[in-house]
């Protein structure tokens, strides 16, 4: 009886972590290409963009899987709507730092930015989420966190691009991880709040 749902739990543990692979791979190396491309544009107009085709897109998928229903739940929830807003707002900071700093040629900055993050939210899980960490996961934490402040030090300035990315993306993941929201729903309402705004620039 225990067998099978500790089964699918690692099944979806293994899932998790190569979408997670996936991702990183993508932030960290085609998302930067295709930004330096666009150097030419204003990190806003970058930004705008890329908020009013994660809408259209969102909502496309939104349709595709039928989650109308939780995504009206959602919006007509105040205390729901209210975290989305706040981890809209964390997002579209931490976009457009991204964004600004690749096209502004800082990327040994915001790679050392998104080593950091794992390490903060280790640190965010642990004060606000009560979550409990090994012997072991706290070895690997320490050395991770020579690793950084290494690369830090050899940089030569203060990583202020790093630590403001690393911030606002951990704080988004902690907002996220409190508000009961499915992920697709979430980013949907996230990038139509967010939509709005785009027109004001």
């Amino acid at each position: 009886m225990d067998s099978e749902p500790t089964g699918v739990e690692a099944k979806r543990t293994r899932i998790g972590v190569l979408y997670a692979l996936a991702a990183f791979f993508m932030w960290g190396l085609a998302v930067p290409l295709h930004f330096k491309l666009l150097s030419s544009v204003p990190a806003l107009q970058i930004l705008a963009h890329r908020i009013v085709w994660a809408s259209v897109f969102a909502l496309g998928l939104i349709v595709v899987f039928r989650q109308w229903s939780s995504l009206v739940e959602a919006v007509t929830s105040g205390r729901r709507l209210a975290f989305l807003s706040l981890s809209a707002g964390l997002i579209a900071i931490n976009w457009l730092i991204y964004i600004w700093a690749v096209n502004s040629g800082h990327l040994v900055q915001t790679s050392l930015g998104y080593f950091i993050n794992p390490l903060l939210n280790v640190v965010l899980g642990v004060l606000f989420l009560r979550e409990r960490l090994h012997p072991a996961q706290v070895a690997a934490c320490l050395v991770a966190g020579i690793g950084v402040i290494v690369l830090a030090v050899s940089s030569g300035e203060m990583p202020w691009v790093a630590i403001a990315l690393a911030c606002s993306f951990g704080c988004y993941g902690l907002v996220r991880k409190i508000v009961p929201v499915n992920p697709l729903v979430g980013f949907c309402i996230e990038s139509m709040l967010l939509t709005p705004w785009r027109w004001s620039i």
